[in-house]
């Protein structure tokens, strides 16, 4: 225990300048109103940050609850493997007690690993929750030392630097501001989206699991395939039918291709939109670095870093190579970026002036 808390806390203290950053326009608006800062930290977290580890809290407690009163996975299977063997044994004329034996051997001999390992899986958010004490703590001091912070960073450039310095910095901060409410957005819409679907269907809880795909849609590609396993794997254990199950699966592949072509594109810009290369590169780098919040931080650390790629002349280049829509824009680094100073080698291997 003692090894994963170490580990943990060791891989979330590169994080903590994100989460400031994406906290500071609340702490300001309120610092703007109460007119102390130290004050409007604390009512920020109140406010903002709080009630949200209580919700997700919320949310992985109420799914750990769900399936631990449920029968085993391994069970369920069976029936609907059994199901399966027999209607397909009628219809192709196969020997049912040789089916029914590879099956037994093969198939399910893969379902050792139970539903159990959902719920350990959630209980360990209680562990993610208590890391997040020191992010917290951390993140606290970076917005308070804010103004002293940012000083240093203009002191680093030449005076003649600082103003577009300092414009980056805002630019920055809009966008970090812009990727929560867009964020925000988009958490709303899919759990009415999705929880309207699972009514249709006759899920059980539909718009918990409508509103829980949303919050797992932070992490992208993985977070939305976790948001519909899980009503899928429930289904599957508590429906007389299988049309319920697969019918689940079909409307989060319909959402998921309805939110990354209609509803991210037009709530959250294409400011943030980066190519699905770069985001799995950043799901895995990220994953090992800082572990979950490393994944839930990968798309606005992505969308930060082109915006700071775009400011500078040398690394523009890099900015374009990580936009959505790379495949359409392929001929904009023939066009826009074919000359010496664009050279990557050039990048790294300047000659040094006597």
């Amino acid at each position: 225990m003692d090894t994963y808390f170490s580990q943990g806390d060791y891989n979330s203290t590169g994080i903590q300048f994100f989460f400031a950053l994406m906290l500071k326009p609340i702490a300001a608006f309120f610092e703007r109103i109460v007119g102390n800062r130290i004050l409007a930290i604390f009512t920020a977290y109140i406010l903002a940050v709080t009630p949200l580890f209580l919700l997700l809290f919320f949310f992985f407690n109420q799914t750990r609850i769900l399936f631990s009163g449920l029968p085993s996975f391994r069970e369920r299977l069976n029936k609907v493997v059994e199901s399966i063997t027999d209607w397909t044994d009628q219809k192709f004329n196969l020997d049912a007690e040789a089916t029914s034996t590879w099956v037994s051997e093969r198939v399910l001999a893969a379902s050792d690993i139970s539903m159990d390992l959902v719920g350990d899986s959630l209980q360990s958010t209680t562990n993610v929750l208590v890391n997040m004490v020191l992010i917290a703590l951390i993140t606290y001091f970076l917005l308070l030392y804010r103004s002293s912070i940012k000083n240093f960073i203009l002191v680093q450039v030449q005076e003649q630097n600082r103003e577009a310095l300092e414009q980056l910095l805002g630019k920055l901060q809009n966008l970090t501001k812009r990727y929560m409410i867009g964020q925000g957005l988009v958490i709303i819409v899919l759990g009415l989206l999705i929880g309207s679907g699972l009514w249709l269907i006759g899920v059980p809880y539909p718009f918990f699991w409508g509103f829980l795909a949303g919050f797992f849609e932070i992490v992208p590609y993985v977070g939305t395939s976790i948001g519909g396993l899980l009503p899928f794997f429930y289904m599957l254990m508590v429906s007389e039918t299988l049309w319920q199950p697969f019918a689940v699966v079909g409307l989060y592949i319909l959402v998921q291709q309805i939110e990354g072509n209609l509803i991210s594109p037009n709530i959250m810009g294409q400011s943030i939109r980066i190519n699905p290369l770069f985001i799995i590169l950043g799901l895995f780098i990220g994953g090992i670095m800082w572990g979950i919040a490393g994944m839930i931080l990968v798309l606005p650390i992505l969308a930060i870093s082109k915006e700071v790629f775009r400011s500078f002349e040398i690394t523009e280049p890099f900015s374009y190579l990580m936009e959505d829509g790379l495949a359409r824009n392929k001929d904009v680094f023939l066009q826009k970026f074919d000359q010496e100073k664009y050279r990557i080698f050039n990048f790294f291997f300047q000659e040094r002036k006597p």
